[in-house]
């Protein structure tokens, strides 16, 4: 996720205080009403059992038996809610504070069960955004503080048909998708808070803003081969219209205009995710390229254009130690990413590199947690005047309190914000919470 969108002033924090209040106490609510029936029904659990509670799956559990009667007739639900809380008490154009919420929901519709088509699925999917974006008001620097800012906006997402083949081996997607979700995408990112690293690697989505990331997607067709089980094959073809990223647009403008342009992307990988009894500890690789058909302007001249843009990333990560044998999470967990945008006239950062490690379980007793530092590299087009580099220094640490919700304290140097050396390097603190209903 990136600074798209119009900012508005974060509302004030009482507000949302009292929000997670009554959130809190609804859940609490609802678990007690359940407990009670089952109390009249003489089982002997207390009307309020919070340690069954806090160690659920969701925060929601089986909101009263509604998830797992859905499940049973093919439906699954997920909903999640993110938070940032961000200030640059030093450096930066000028000193503040920002905030900004995404809540998003989806349902997958397995129609196998539903009506018996025999690896068909329907996925829907949406998000309310909202809030404002620290870089782009306080600090001045191209790699947002602030993964969760993109704008402010109640729109639909993804809205996709799959199709699974042959043991899944060949997996089919049309409709409304997300190329983000699929292309130049690590798991592994979402531990750290700056959206350098959001899903996937920032310099892509400000050369080609084509390549949506969630929560905004438009017209395209995905395909999965899976010939073995460590290496896969991505393709995918978009229609190239940032335009469904405006605020405006809520996600519902449907059209189809792929004479404006046509965005391609295909990606090779392999991964070793192998089982906890194997020797071999579980990394991943990718190699990937993409293309945009469309109109750009010149970064010297914007009255002048070219026409395509063609780009490459390169991604790895690799477990190097393992804290003991039968965890695979647990450990050290070193990676890097690269992307190449070779066409400096009308690409900001046609070089651009991330390197990071991330310890999963560092602190006794914490086993769930996760620990990262890194750092992000952006090289300024020299068709940019004036513009250098910009450097970004990250260290965080995700809690993760429950199964279901976490908070992750996070710490940003940023140097030669926006690469024009006359903004004092900022230092960023903050944190986000995260909650899975």
């Amino acid at each position: 996720m990136c600074n798209r969108g119009k900012t508005r002033a974060p509302p004030p924090i009482p507000v949302f205080l009292l929000h997670w209040a009554c959130l809190l106490i609804a859940l609490l609510v609802a678990w007690e009403s359940e407990s009670a029936r089952a109390q009249s029904d003489k089982d002997p659990r207390p009307l309020f059992d919070l340690n069954a509670w806090w160690g659920q799956d969701k925060a929601g559990g089986d909101l009263l038996g509604v998830r797992s009667a859905l499940q049973e007739r093919g439906v699954t639900p997920s909903f999640n809610y993110t938070a940032d809380f961000f200030g640059n008490p030093l450096g930066g154009e000028t000193q503040g504070f920002a905030f900004a919420h995404l809540m998003e929901g989806a349902f997958i519709f397995d129609l196998e069960k539903m009506v018996g088509l025999t690896g068909l699925s329907i996925t829907v999917s949406g998000a309310w955004t909202t809030g404002s974006s620290l870089s782009d008001e306080h600090v001045g620097n191209i790699f947002d503080t602030m993964e969760i800012f993109n704008g402010d906006s109640v729109r639909l997402v993804e809205l996709y048909l799959q199709q699974n083949l042959w043991d899944d081996s060949v997996i089919l997607k049309g409709g409304r998708v997300t190329a983000g979700d699929y292309f130049a995408f690590s798991p592994l990112y979402y531990y750290y808070i700056s959206a350098a690293v959001d899903e996937n690697p920032l310099s892509i989505l400000i050369n080609a803003p084509s390549f949506t990331t969630d929560p905004f997607a438009q017209w395209g067709l995905i395909g999965e081969l899976h010939p073995h089980d460590d290496f896969y094959f991505l393709a995918g073809v978009f229609n190239a219209d940032p335009s469904v990223q405006d605020d405006d647009r809520h996600g519902v403008d449907f059209k189809l205009n792929p004479q404006d342009g046509v965005l391609t992307v295909a990606q090779a990988g392999y991964k070793a995710d192998l089982g906890s009894d194997k020797k071999t500890l579980p990394g991943h690789y990718a190699l990937g390229l993409y293309y945009d058909s469309s109109d750009y302007a010149r970064l010297d001249d914007p009255e002048r254009g070219e026409t395509g843009n063609l780009g490459l990333y390169l991604m790895a990560d690799q477990m190097i130690y393992r804290e003991k044998e039968g965890s695979l999470d647990q450990g050290i967990v070193p990676w890097a990413a690269v992307t190449i945008a070779p066409q400096e006239s009308i690409n900001t950062l046609p070089f651009a590199a991330y390197g990071g490690v991330l310890y999963h379980g560092l602190i006794p007793g914490r086993e769930r947690d996760t620990t990262g530092l890194a750092v992000y590299y952006g090289r300024f087009s020299d068709d940019l005047a004036g513009q250098s580099y910009e450097l970004v220094f990250e260290a965080t640490h995700q809690l993760q309190l429950t199964p279901w919700i976490y908070v992750t304290p996070d710490f940003q140097y940023v140097m030669n914000p926006g690469g024009t050396g006359t903004i004092p390097n900022a230092v960023v603190i903050g944190a986000e919470i995260g909650i899975d209903f």
